[in-house]
């Protein structure tokens, strides 16, 4: 059991907890490596059928941890989302195996595209889905975009990603999550049914929906990830890390 990231054996599926509580789960470096193994591993294992993604405490994961970034001159954030954002959302999306997002309290920038990236997803009511990406001068990144308008509308997501916030009762009336009052205890429910069920069935239906939605998602991350490279080195970035590290409004000028 890792410090990072806890998995519950539960014999034919895994309970894994991001388990990063006084930070909210933000993903920090030490925690992405971890996460992509605990998951490289979960793929690998022939026994097992069906994973839980879900965080420890209050919230699932308010995505990047932003702290990380205070070295600004340095950032290559084009080179981090290749290295460790998108082999997660790919492990997710792409694996052989069912994954359940079970989302709690408030859930932030990538840590919304990793909850998009699962197969089912339940969310408790109250929760809070932020984009967080405009507040430090980025655009939606691992996929956001391109999920949210897939699953959705092009129209809605639109309104998502200018907004900065996916209500609840919006992510249900589009059942993009399912709102419930428990979302582990619910999705401990689908997990021990899928696992027990016909799995090549359910796992030959994923992969027709990754046919039908997500076919150029290698395409779209190529693109999603030099834009956002080239707005890591923008004075707006760095105004926008400054702030938020700085706890105040940041005074963006466009540039």
């Amino acid at each position: 059991m890792s410090m990072l990231v806890n998995v519950e054996d539960r014999d034919k599926f895994e309970i894994i907890t991001l388990n990063r509580p006084d930070k909210l789960n933000a993903l920090d470096v030490d925690l992405r490596k971890e996460f992509l193994k605990v998951l490289k591993e979960f793929n690998a294992d022939l026994k097992k059928r069906v994973a839980i993604i879900t965080g420890s405490g209050r919230g699932f994961t308010v995505g990047a941890d932003i702290v990380s970034l205070q070295n600004l001159d340095s950032a290559d954030l084009a080179s981090d989302l290749k290295e460790t954002f998108y082999p997660i959302i790919r492990e997710i999306r792409f694996g052989n195996k069912i994954y359940i997002a079970a989302v709690n309290g408030v859930t932030a920038g990538i840590g919304i595209s990793i909850a998009l990236a699962c197969d089912i997803r339940f969310v408790a009511k109250g929760s809070r889905f932020v984009l967080a990406f405009q507040g430090i001068g980025l655009s939606p990144d691992g996929g956001l975009t391109l999920m949210l308008s897939r699953l959705t509308s092009g129209g809605f997501a639109q309104k998502v990603v200018f907004e900065g916030e996916l209500k609840t009762e919006e992510a249900d009336s589009f059942k993009i999550f399912n709102v419930v009052e428990n979302p582990l205890s619910e999705a401990i429910k689908v997990a021990e049914r899928i696992s027990s069920g016909p799995f090549k069935a359910y796992l030959a239906t994923k992969k027709q929906i990754n046919k039908a939605l997500f076919s150029d998602m290698e395409e779209y991350l190529d693109y999603e990830s030099s834009l956002q490279g080239y707005l890591g080195k923008t004075s707006d970035f760095k105004e926008g890390v400054k702030a938020f590290l700085e706890k105040r409004e940041p005074i963006f000028r466009g540039e």
